[in-house]
């Protein structure tokens, strides 16, 4: 029941991002793959796909904030906190469920349009490694976590519906502003690739799992402290 509960009330942002960055993305390697140079190399083509990865990277990180409006504390602010506390379930539970059910729409957000956009450029480029792909995604879902806990972290301290997605617009585009000097630590800049694509836009070695590690313990983090400041909350 609370699983089916969470879908309801994500379904309709789910599914209308899913379609629009599933044809979004796919449209962006087509029409820059049909539009190729006569010159162009392969190096050129793993430019298209980076530059679909980048368009992703977008359009993910506003759809996974807008997936994580709402909650306990905005339904207390609705008016229809009292449905959902008189299931025989915990607040841990109430909120596990929630998070659990966002991360797997979240990743179903990231998978679909990645496998789109490879589908497309097999068919029309050269640029046919699943291997540049399968990185892609390491990167954009390691640092994404990031974004993923501090968006449940604002709506577990603020009230207001769009109070939080408000709240996680702001650190997007402070992260997206932040200066270059900062690029080690951003982890907008590690889903972009900065600092590890080559001249011919292939990711280059070794992979950089000493970030992977920091940001998923980051974003556990966030993810935990929510929870528990939702469990202490008197509503």
């Amino acid at each position: 029941m609370l699983w089916y509960k969470a879908w309801l009330e994500t379904r309709t942002r789910f599914l209308i991002a899913l379609g629009g960055m599933t044809a979004l993305c796919a449209w962006r390697v087509f029409e820059l793959n049909r539009e190729a140079p006569s010159w162009a190399t392969l190096s050129y083509h793993y430019f298209v796909l980076r530059s679909a990865h980048e368009l992703l990277n977008m359009m993910w990180l506003i759809a996974v904030t807008l997936l994580m409006m709402g909650g306990l504390l905005q339904e207390k602010a609705a008016g229809s906190i009292s449905f959902t506390l008189s299931f025989p379930e915990s607040r841990r539970r109430l909120m596990s469920v929630r998070i659990a059910a966002s991360l797997l729409e979240a990743a179903v957000l990231l998978i679909v349009p990645c496998a789109a956009m490879y589908g497309v450029a097999c068919l029309t480029s050269p640029a046919h490694s699943l291997t540049q792909v399968l990185f892609y995604l390491l990167f954009l879902a390691s640092g994404g976590v990031v974004f993923v806990g501090t968006a449940l972290l604002a709506s577990s301290l603020v009230e207001g519906t769009y109070t939080a997605p408000t709240v996680g617009a702001g650190i997007l585009l402070l992260c997206g502003n932040a200066p270059k000097s900062l690029a080690f630590i951003n982890p907008m800049d590690f889903m972009n690739l900065r600092n590890h694509v080559d001249a011919t836009n292939l990711v280059i070695g070794p992979l950089p799992w000493g970030h992977v590690t920091a940001y998923l313990a980051i974003a556990s983090t966030l993810i935990w402290t929510s929870i528990r400041l939702v469990e202490t909350r008197d509503l």
